[in-house]
């Protein structure tokens, strides 16, 4: 049979749970704060890309619509 020998002076610290407690809140924190930027960069990357395709189309229509009211029968 093994015998371990426990040596007495190898004690474990008391657990500080507010220290643990106020740790593991600022960790929390920065993830948030962290998926929130990516998050807000990939709502603006495809906001950009929305407003740029919109501009696209409604210069498109403007441009159609443009000659459908210049057009003058008394000018021919």
């Amino acid at each position: 049979m093994l015998r371990r020998t426990i040596k007495k002076e190898v004690i474990m610290l008391p657990l500080n749970l507010a220290t643990i407690d106020k740790e593991a809140r600022q960790l929390r924190t920065a993830e948030l704060q962290r998926l929130q930027g990516l998050f807000f960069a990939k709502v603006s990357t495809y906001g950009h890309r929305l407003a740029r395709a919109a501009h696209s189309g409604l210069t498109t229509i403007s441009t159609s619509l443009r000659h459908l009211f210049s057009w003058n029968p008394q000018a021919h």
